[in-house]
């Protein structure tokens, strides 16, 4: 659900209580006059709605907050928490925006509990225990610290119907024996999402009434301000921004680092699998972190190669649960306007594929949690911030030498691939010039930074072209995946199910058909006026620095000869 509310410091909470008091439910006669709230302070207009605040029952909290050894939830944006509420028990797992004007808008999600323990949590058959088991995996979160809150709350009536609620809280930190308990008073206002424009003039007549102070941190924030916890983010690999007039080596350090830094920020979400699109920006990074590797290879260490192995073998695991999220958002989007019969058709195939992709994303997360992938985010870090090799003569090449030889290389072998597709060419064909072009767009994504607008304008060609291919591929792949399906399926599946896998098989055919109709228009600027303006800028960076062979030849090391005879 969406949290919605205005966060409070209070010096003195009296003055808030006598505030809320003088709004009670008015219970006087009916009429005109019983529109109104008295406003002591200054007040409202009978025009406004009518808001009353009514006590409920005081209630005493024990929040204890959680996290991996290695902060998983932190890092993924999240503040998981345990709650005792007067020995009712819950988990919660709860975003970190940051306040507007006092005012929180956090998505929280909340499950009920049999105790107060991390296991309960651990074991919830909820969505909330979901959560905390993909992203906690292996390593179960342990208590971070502890706060004890004495709560008063208010029920707020708006024209007689409750929509949320003012707690008066009396914070106190949990912290060694030998210190004092770090103590706040806050008050906070929660109300429903629709409702917060007809609250905000009574929180601002609150506010300045009772000389209340907008909190600046949560609660969570400052438990970890009071015991000087500080979260674990992104390693340090080392700069990300490329100088001036760089060497291969620094161009290289420079995109691999952002490209792994990408990686790492992608993790949380495709362990959540809310979100399809972190996993596919985690899938791209490992893939530019493989074509940089195989770009630069002459001016990186030797170990190189095998990172970039390694990476292959865990985009594998990624690109297992991409295809199926592609295959099921494709029929979720057939099911729009689709006949009853077909609706109950394509129902039980997207559920056969989903526990399909149930099963790839148990092997994507089984991957997350290997030794295999520690070591490699290990490795990765150290060798990114060891920095490129000062001995070697390929990695002290000028970029703006050797750059424009492998842009143009790899833009001779998409023109080749591409100058004889027909309509009716394979598809191995169009798959073979997509791996191409692929290769071209990040080279050319990496030269980035030493040309700029030309760079980045023959970028949008590239990427109008990749997509088109790239949907082609998907379909193609859909129609395999279909028909392994049916193969493994085929004696449990109902027959207008398989009729109907045999309609999505065709219904991927006439998309590909299309996309190939398209595919002159989209190819064609490839060699166009954005290709002579990058044609341009390389040659202007030659100038200054002079052109390199690239990979630069270097002279063997002196053979030791035999001892001479007499």
């Amino acid at each position: 659900m969406q949290e919605v509310e205005w966060q409070f410091d209070a010096l003195d909470l009296r003055p808030v209580v006598r505030w809320l008091e003088a709004r009670r439910p008015f219970s006087g006669p009916t009429g005109p006059e019983s529109d109104r709230v008295s406003m002591p302070h200054g007040g409202l207009s009978a025009a406004q709605p009518m808001i009353a605040f009514t006590p409920l029952e005081p209630r005493d909290i024990i929040d204890t907050y959680l996290d991996t050894p290695d902060w998983r939830f932190h890092r993924a944006g999240l503040a998981a928490r345990l709650r005792s509420t007067n020995g009712v028990f819950e988990g919660s797992l709860k975003t970190f925006e940051a306040p507007v004007d006092a005012l929180r808008m956090r998505t929280e999600i909340q499950t009920p509990l049999p105790s107060g323990e991390v296991q309960a949590l651990m074991e919830a058959d909820s969505r909330a225990g979901n959560w905390v088991r993909a992203l906690a995996g292996s390593r179960p979160p342990a208590p971070l610290f502890r706060l004890h809150s004495t709560r008063r709350p208010y029920a707020i009536l708006l024209d007689g119907q409750p929509v949320g609620e003012v707690v008066l809280d009396e914070t106190a930190v949990d912290q060694p024996s030998d210190r004092e308990p770090n103590r706040l008073r806050r008050v906070e206002v929660e109300v429903s999402p629709n409702v917060v424009d007809r609250v905000r003039p009574f929180v601002d007549d609150l506010r300045r009434v009772c000389r209340l102070t907008p909190a600046m941190a949560s609660k969570f924030e400052l438990g970890l301000l009071t015991l000087d916890l500080t979260p674990a983010g992104l390693p340090d690999v080392g700069p990300i921004t490329v100088p001036a007039g760089p060497s291969m080596g620094e161009l290289a350090y420079a995109v691999i680092r952002r490209a792994f830094l990408a990686f790492l920020r992608c993790e949380p979400g495709a362990r959540l699998g809310e979100d399809i699109e972190a996993l596919h920006d985690m899938r791209v990074a490992a893939r530019r972190m493989r074509a940089a590797l195989a770009l630069f290879e002459p001016a990186l260490p030797p170990r190189a190669r095998t990172l970039r192995e390694e990476l292959r073998w865990f985009a594998g695991r990624l690109g297992e649960v991409r295809d199926l999220d592609i295959q099921l958002s494709w029929i979720a989007s057939w099911s729009q306007g689709a006949t009853a019969d077909d609706l109950a058709s394509l129902g039980l195939l997207s559920s056969a594929l989903e526990k399909r992709r149930q099963l790839a994303r148990k092997r994507m997360l089984r991957a997350l949690e290997s030794r295999r992938y520690t070591h490699l985010v290990t490795r990765l870090t150290r060798a990114l911030r060891s920095g490129p090799p000062r001995s070697s003569r390929p990695s002290r090449t000028p970029a703006l030498a050797a750059f424009p030889g492998l842009i143009e290389q790899r833009f001779g072998r998409v023109v080749k691939a591409g100058r004889d597709l027909q309509a009716d060419s394979p598809p191995e064909a169009f798959h073979r010039l997509r791996i191409r072009c692929k290769r071209l767009r990040y080279a050319v994504e990496n030269a980035r930074d030493l040309y700029g607008g030309p760079a980045a304008g023959y970028i949008e060609v590239l990427v109008r072209l990749q997509d088109l291919l790239g949907e082609h591929q998907d379909a193609f792949v859909a129609i395999s995946r279909l028909l392994e399906l049916l193969q493994s399926l085929a004696r449990q599946l109902p027959p207008q199910v398989i009729f109907m896998m045999g309609r999505v098989s065709q219904r991927y055919e006439q998309q590909a058909v299309k996309l190939r109709k398209r595919f002159p228009k989209v190819y064609l600027p490839v060699q166009g006026k954005a290709w002579t303006r990058l044609q341009r800028a390389m040659l202007d960076g030659q100038r200054a620095e002079g052109s390199a062979v690239w990979p630069p030849a270097v002279p063997p090391h002196p053979q030791p000869q035999p001892p001479q005879e007499g």
